[in-house]
């Protein structure tokens, strides 16, 4: 569906309950996200609340919702309606929306969780704190400023890297 405003990957988005794992994927690529069904509200509470934050906040509503949509359109406020289900396909739908690609570096990413800045931290700071096997493994850490979480290049960051890929490959 066009769009009849500017939106850029600076801006802040708020994402509805249907859209959590494109949340995360968004917050790992460095983007500022609300996830709504973080805030653990009654589901007739949720887009009243979606759009309170919009109108206050400012942002861009990310929802799968056509009816969340529309009232979002119809009071003015920016929203993009995500019609993909699969992760990779979602990233490619926003980017080309965006007309810039996304891009997950561990250095510009924020906590997948809780949506703070991470910080790296030093080797030997999270020596009592994660498992000695990990700390073997791995060089790089980074720390949450707002939820404290430790995160480094597991094995999911393979999970991570094929899906960078499929978003890749589509956006060719």
């Amino acid at each position: 569906m066009p769009l009849n405003y500017p939106l850029n990957w600076s801006m802040k988005f708020v994402a509805d309950e249907m859209l959590g794992k494109l949340a995360r994927w968004l917050r790992l690529a460095g983007h500022d996200v609300v996830y709504i069904g973080k805030l653990k509200l009654p589901p007739k509470r949720q887009d009243e609340k979606i759009l309170e934050i919009l109108s206050n906040e400012g942002g861009v509503l990310l929802t799968g919702d056509v009816a969340l949509y529309k009232h979002a359109a119809k009071s003015g406020l920016k929203s993009i309606l995500i019609r993909e289900t699969e992760i990779a396909r979602q990233l490619v739908e926003i980017s080309k929306l965006l007309g810039e690609r996304i891009e997950i570096v561990p250095e510009n990413s924020r906590c997948p969780i809780c949506n703070g800045s991470l910080t790296p931290i030093e080797k030997s700071a999270v020596k009592n704190t994660i498992p000695e096997k990990v700390l073997i493994a791995n060089d790089s850490f980074w720390r949450c400023n707002g939820c404290n979480k430790i995160y480094w290049k597991g094995k999911h960051w393979e999970n991570i890297i094929e899906t960078v890929k499929q978003y890749e490959n589509m956006m060719k």
